[in-house]
């Protein structure tokens, strides 16, 4: 698995074992955050994670922690394959602009401030 993978989110080992996925650089989708009215940063980006394990994959729910901020999202987890799945459903969601907008029309609005 290579950071490029997902590229722009990266995922990284920590000290302690577990797993986390960051992103950092918000270039991408940001028209469609303001279509919204969201800022395009790290708490949008938690609250598209969110609506994404709700809508996609309900069984990451319990096993993904977020601490995200204003100039960062990131999660992390215990298991390398529970953060690859949100990987690959944050990157879908760049790809695919139905995607994010169906997930920013159900994100809770209290994670996205």
């Amino acid at each position: 698995m290579t950071n490029q993978e997902f590229a722009p989110f990266s995922i990284s080992c920590y000290e302690d074992g577990r797993f986390g996925l960051i992103l950092g650089d918000f270039d991408h989708c940001y028209e469609i955050f303001d279509e919204f009215g969201y800022e395009n940063g790290g708490y949008g980006w938690h609250g598209v994670a969110e609506a994404l394990i709700r809508l996609k994959a309900p069984h990451l729910a319990k096993k993904i922690n977020f601490d995200p901020e204003a100039s960062m999202f990131a999660a992390h987890a215990k298991k390398r394959d529970d953060i690859k799945e949100l990987a690959h459903l944050l990157r879908a969601a760049i790809d695919d602009e139905a995607l994010l907008k169906t997930a920013l029309e159900k994100a809770d609005p209290e994670l996205m401030d």
